[in-house]
C-alpha cells in the first residue's frame, strides 16, 4: 500500500477507535470477525473503465450486523462525529458493473457485498426466494429452477447482484409486462446509514422499503431481498423480425406491449452495419439469411439503418407447443419485411442467459475489460424518433461504432412512483429505452477519444433532457444542480429520504449527488 494510503488507512481505523462506541478495543471489535482490508485493484475499478478512486479499506463483511458496525460507528454522535464521517464515506460494491465509479468510495471505505451470505431460499410454497443481495441473479436463476420456479422480472446480464439492480431498477424485456426487478420485491433486509438493520415491505418501514429501491445507494446497503416467483417455462419460444422503417419498428413493439397475455418478452435493436449484424447473432441459435444493403439510402449520402424486433413467448407444453401458434398469430399482426422473421426453440435458462454468449464473444476480441462509454435514456414515446435521429447525427458513426443500441418500449405505469427511481413522464404512458451499448478498442480509442465520447454523450443527454423530457438511467450527473433537474418533482423527497437514513452522509458518495464536506452533519435541507 502507498505511503499516504497507509497514513490515511491508519486515521480512519483511528477515528473509529476513538469513537463513542468506548468499548472497541481494536478493529475486529468493530466489525466482529472482519476488520478492514488493504484496498484491492478492483475496489477502484469498474466495468466502465472510465473512473478510478481508490478507497483507504475494503471490508469484505460476513453479516448485516458487521456492516451496521462500520456504519454505527462512523455516523454515530458524539465528539469527532462529522470528522469520521468525512474520513471514511462507504460505498456498497456487488460486481462491480457501475459504469462512472458509483460503487467507489475515494479515501473512503468499499463494501464488498458478495462476501455476504448469498443463500436463495424458496419459501412459502414457492410463492416467493429469500435472497442474499450478494448473489448473482444467475446464482438466484438457478436454485429457484431446481424447484421450477423463477422471478418474474430480469436484467438483460445475470451477472450482476441482486442488491446492485435493486438499487438501481432492473430493466430488460419483460418490463412492460411486470414493470422493472425493483417493482417486484416483497420486502428487503436494510442497513441503514446509521447502522440500523431494518427489516422493510410496502407495510413495515414503507418509507425505507420504497427509498432503496432504486435509491442509488443513499439511504442504505441493500443485505437480503424477499423476490416473488412465477412457474417457469421449460421453454422459450424467442422470435427475431427485421424492418427497414424505424415507424414500423417502434408501431410493431407497441402493439406487441399491448398483448402482455400472449407475450412475455419485447425488445429490439438498430442493426448499423454487417459487424453489429453478426454480433448480435452470436446467441440466436439458428441461421439468419437477412443480407440488408447498408449503402446509401438517398437521404443526404448516409447510410441505412435497419432494425431488429424480438419477442419471445413461454412454451410449457412438451408437445404440439400452444407458444408456436402465439406465434403464428402475432407475427401475422406484424409488419416486418417479409420474409425476414425467424423464429428459435430454446432451454428458458438459456434465453436469459443469453447476454453470456456474447460476452464470451467480447472476451475472445479483447473488448470485454475496456472502457464502456455507455448512454442510457429513457425517452417518452413523442420524442423517440427524434432522439434516434440525434443518435445517427452525433454518437453513431458507422465507421468506428463497436457495440448495441438497444430500443423497446417502456409502460411507466408498471413502476411504483413511490420508488427512488426515476421515468420520463409520458402521457401515453409509453417510453422508450435507449441503450448505447459501446465498446472501445485501446488500440483504436484511447484516454483521450473515450473522453471525447463521454462528452458527446453528455451533451445529447442533456438535449434529449430538456427539450424531449427525457432521463438517463445508470448515469453520474454532473453536478448537484444536474441532480436537481434529474429528480424534479422528487428531489425534495429524495433529499428528505437522506436527511432521515443517513443524515451524515456516508452512503454512496460516487454517485456525487450529496457533496461531502466538513458541515455535512448540517441540516440536508439546505441542499
Amino acid at each position: 500500500m502507498a505511503l499516504k494510503a497507509v497514513y490515511l488507512y491508519a486515521a480512519v481505523v483511528a477515528l473509529l477507535l476513538c469513537s463513542s462506541a468506548n468499548f472497541i478495543q481494536s478493529p475486529s471489535d468493530v466489525f466482529g470477525p472482519v476488520a478492514l482490508l488493504e484496498p484491492t485493484p478492483s475496489a477502484a475499478r469498474d466495468f466502465g473503465a472510465v473512473v478510478s478512486e481508490a478507497p483507504v479499506a475494503v471490508m469484505r463483511p460476513g453479516s448485516a450486523a458487521d456492516i451496521a458496525r462500520l456504519l454505527g460507528a462512523l455516523s454515530s454522535a458524539g465528539p469527532g462525529s462529522r470528522a469520521r464521517a468525512a474520513a471514511a464515506a462507504v460505498a456498497a460494491r456487488g460486481a462491480g458493473h457501475s459504469l462512472h465509479g458509483q460503487a467507489q468510495a475515494r479515501g473512503g471505505i468499499v463494501v464488498e457485498t458478495r462476501a455476504l451470505p448469498r443463500a436463495v431460499q424458496v419459501a412459502d410454497g414457492g410463492a416467493y426466494a429469500d435472497v442474499g443481495a450478494g448473489a448473482l441473479w444467475v446464482e438466484v436463476l438457478e436454485e429457484c429452477l431446481r424447484a421450477g420456479l423463477a422471478p418474474r422480472s430480469w436484467t438483460d446480464y445475470l451477472y450482476l447482484t441482486v442488491g446492485g439492480t435493486l438499487s438501481n431498477g432492473g430493466i430488460s424485456g419483460q418490463a412492460f409486462k411486470h414493470g422493472p426487478q425493483i417493482s417486484n420485491v416483497l420486502e428487503l433486509e436494510v442497513v441503514t446509514g446509521t447502522g440500523e438493520v431494518v427489516t422493510c415491505s410496502p407495510t413495515r418501514s414503507p418509507e425505507l422499503f420504497f427509498a432503496v429501491l432504486g435509491g442509488l445507494g443513499q439511504f442504505g446497503i441493500i443485505t437480503r431481498a424477499r423476490i416473488p416467483l412465477q412457474v417457469a417455462p421449460p421453454k422459450v419460444r424467442w422470435v427475431r423480425a427485421f424492418y427497414d422503417s424505424f415507424e414500423s419498428f417502434t408501431r410493431d413493439q407497441e402493439l406487441l406491449v399491448s398483448m402482455p397475455e400472449l407475450v412475455d418478452y419485447v425488445e429490439g435493436f438498430m442493426v448499423l452495419n454487417e459487424h453489429s449484424l453478426r454480433s448480435s447473432s452470436v446467441a440466436f441459435p439458428v441461421e439468419v439469411n437477412f443480407a440488408p444493403d447498408f449503402g446509401s439510402d438517398g437521404g443526404g449520402g448516409g447510410k441505412k439503418v435497419y432494425y431488429c424486433l424480438e419477442f419471445a413467448v413461454h412454451d410449457f407444453r412438451q408437445q404440439d407447443s400452444a407458444a408456436d401458434h402465439v406465434v403464428e398469430l402475432v407475427s401475422g399482426k406484424l409488419s416486418f419485411l417479409r420474409p425476414h422473421a425467424y423464429s428459435v426453440e430454446v432451454a428458458y435458462f438459456d434465453f436469459l442467459n443469453r447476454v453470456r454468449m456474447e460476452e464470451e464473444s467480447l472476451r475472445s476480441r479483447g473488448l470485454w475489460d475496456v472502457p464502456h462509454p455507455w448512454l442510457n435514456v429513457f425517452v417518452p414515446r413523442h420524442g423517440a424518433a427524434r432522439f434516434k435521429n440525434l443518435l445517427m447525427d452525433t454518437v453513431i458513426t458507422r465507421g468506428d461504432f463497436e457495440g448495441a443500441v438497444l430500443v423497446y418500449p417502456l409502460l411507466t405505469d408498471r413502476w411504483d412512483g413511490n420508488t427512488s427511481a426515476v421515468v420520463p413522464a409520458a402521457p401515453d404512458g409509453v417510453a422508450y429505452v435507449f441503450s448505447v451499448l459501446r465498446s472501445t478498442d485501446p488500440a483504436r480509442c484511447g484516454g483521450a477519444c473515450v473522453d471525447g465520447i463521454l462528452e458527446e454523450h453528455r451533451r445529447v443527454a442533456d438535449e434529449a433532457c430538456r427539450r424531449l423530457g427525457a432521463k438517463q438511467y445508470l448515469a453520474r450527473q454532473r453536478s448537484r444542480a444536474h441532480w436537481r433537474d434529474h429528480f424534479g418533482a422528487g428531489w425534495d423527497r429524495f433529499v428528505a429520504r437522506k436527511a432521515r437514513f443517513d443524515p451524515m452522509h456516508v452512503l454512496g458518495p460516487g454517485q456525487g449527488i450529496f457533496p461531502r464536506t466538513d458541515s455535512t452533519a448540517a441540516s440536508s435541507s439546505s441542499m
